[in-house]
């Protein structure tokens, strides 16, 4: 006859037989990893992004200064990636921004095409005393224009992380560059779209392609850069 088992009261089946909870180690060393590959893929790339605008603000590098802006932006965007993917949603403090020393910056340029930006360049050429910034993607936009509190921002609308009016949003809703003036470049010409942006805080809304001086008239009047005498 098999003997019966003896069993204890429910109340004292935990004190005499613990069973350790093994539901949330997985969890818990995987995030730990996540944290650790946080902190160690955001201090080199802290300092790419410092260095590269510390050469941007030597003298006789001005003609650099596109592919060094090009090498920050890229690097801004694997900082999006980090925090999109590595950082704790829980802990805002994980994805916090890379601090890196500020440089001058009159005008930011938020357009993800080359030839457009490269043509707002060389238009800009006939004003040398402006410091041009570029970021291709909305969110590394928003992050150059808090760190380096520019005089202008010409912004594209077509971004490829996010429409143009949201970064408008969020720069209005930051203290930090509610005041900053926005000028928006774009092909699109719908008088209701005009009428929203301008709404929503935009200072000028210029179309695309527009003619070099109705470009550089609000440039002017917002940056409080005076036009070159001309020589004949």
């Amino acid at each position: 006859m098999k003997q019966a088992e003896k069993t204890l009261p429910p109340e004292f089946e935990d004190e005499r037989f613990p069973v350790a909870d093994d539901s949330d180690q997985p969890n818990s060393r995987e995030n730990q990893f996540r944290a650790e590959l946080n902190q160690k893929l955001r201090t080199p790339l802290n300092a790419i992004i410092g260095f590269a605008e510390l050469v941007a603000m030597r003298p006789g590098t001005a003609g650099k200064d596109s592919d060094v802006q090009h090498i920050v932006a890229a690097a801004r965007e694997l900082l999006e990636v980090i925090n999109r993917e590595l950082g704790d949603p829980n802990d805002p403090s994980k994805s916090a921004p890379i601090l890196v020393p500020p440089i001058s910056c009159d005008v930011l340029y938020i357009e993800d095409d080359l030839v457009n930006f490269t043509l707002v360049e060389r238009i800009l050429e006939f004003r040398p005393a402006l410091k041009l910034l570029h970021a291709a993607r909305g969110q590394a936009g928003v992050e150059l224009a808090q760190i380096h509190r520019p005089k202008l921002i010409l912004l594209d609308l077509n971004l490829p992380d996010m429409h143009g009016s949201e970064v408008l949003r969020m720069l209005q809703e930051d203290p930090l560059t509610a005041q900053v003036p926005v000028v928006v470049l774009s092909a699109d010409a719908t008088p209701s779209q005009i009428e929203k942006l301008l709404t929503a805080g935009a200072r000028n809304y210029l179309t695309k392609p527009f003619d070099i001086d109705p470009f550089l008239a609000p440039v002017d009047e917002m940056v409080n850069a005076p036009a070159p005498a001309v020589r004949w």
